[in-house]
């Protein structure tokens, strides 16, 4: 009798802790003040096979429901200060965005294990795996449609986030945090860890935040800096798309780092694409962006503008030197 009134208590006390952890976990879920809709329940999920993981959460494929999707299962026991409050930023920006070059957010549901974290699914991949591929089969260089048609979605993205009251800065734009959907021919940006609204004007922000080889060059001087270094970022992600290949590799990432701070210096662009008259809109583009001078860059509402330009100065050149189709048999 006194070993099953000590099993019961410890089942007891088992179940309670679950209780309490559930609680706690709904508690955090509260605190990022998400819209009803998106505080979710677990009956509305069902996780599917497991497609990555990091330090503190694995990532699944999932449904919501019946839905496809992608759920961040998120370890509440592993949890520290540091992480709660990186997880809290994360989806308290990303939450509040709309866009079809964002990937989306569709909400957050507490359980007594963990906290699940649901978005959309992008099932192409990341655009840095595509690059990989290309590389690996020695494609030849993108079209120049093809390429303004990319960066002009991912332009749009970024303009939207740089337009909102405070700004978003999303301080980590590179290959690996960009989706793709529809075959490839949508682009989403993705990954908002480092994501910050801009701060105040005297305020600085972290320095040496994101990735070093795409890291703006007044970010790793630790010197103030604004929505400027996300456009340095895209024109190193634009020569990534140029080119398919990784910036610096012939450097560690600490050395580009320096090398970008204290020398300037840029990856090169292969001569046969430098002294292209096609691809100068693209080369000019690339040095405008990753200008030394934060304040010499252009913004993104600029940079959208010029693209859209370019691509319909392009169809209009391909429009004039298509042939006049033939005349029907019978007409």
């Amino acid at each position: 009798m006194k070993k099953l009134v000590t099993k019961m208590s410890v089942f007891g006390s088992a179940d309670s802790a679950r209780k309490e952890k559930e609680k706690e976990n709904q508690k955090f879920v509260q605190s990022i003040n998400l819209d009803d809709q998106q505080v979710l329940q677990p009956s509305q999920i069902n996780i599917g096979p497991l497609i990555g993981k990091g330090g503190f959460a694995k990532v699944y494929s999932c449904t919501l429901n019946g839905e496809p999707a992608v759920a961040k299962v998120i370890d509440s026991q592993r949890m520290n200060e540091e992480m709660t409050y990186l997880l809290t930023n994360e989806c308290t920006i990303w939450a509040r965005l709309k866009h079809r070059n964002i990937c989306s957010f569709f909400g957050m549901a507490p359980t007594s294990q963990a906290v699940l974290l649901i978005c959309e699914l992008l099932p192409d991949g990341a655009l840095q795996d595509k690059l990989e591929q290309l590389r690996d089969k020695r494609a030849a260089p993108p079209s120049v449609r093809h390429l303004v048609t990319q960066l002009q979605q991912i332009s749009s993205g970024m303009e939207y986030l740089h337009s909102l009251d405070p700004p978003v800065l999303h301080r980590d734009l590179k290959s690996a945090n960009i989706l793709l959907a529809e075959g490839g021919d949508r682009l989403a940006i993705a990954d908002f860890g480092l994501a910050r609204y801009q701060a105040a004007q005297g305020k600085k922000m972290t320095a040496e935040t994101g990735s070093y080889r795409w890291m703006a060059p007044e970010v790793i001087r630790h010197e103030e800096y604004d929505q400027r270094c996300d456009v340095y970022s895209f024109a190193i992600l634009a020569w990534e798309m140029l080119t398919y290949k990784v910036p610096f590799t012939d450097m560690m990432p600490v050395e580009a780092a320096f090398a970008v701070a204290r020398e300037a210096k840029r990856p090169a662009i292969p001569p046969a694409l430098a002294d292209s008259p096609t691809y100068s809109p693209i080369n000019l583009m690339l040095t405008t962006c990753w200008h030394q001078q934060a304040s010499k860059r252009p913004p993104f509402s600029a940079i959208s503008t010029a693209l859209e330009e370019e691509l319909h100065l392009i169809d209009d050149v391909q429009s004039s030197e298509t042939p006049e189709p033939a005349i029907a048999v019978g007409e």
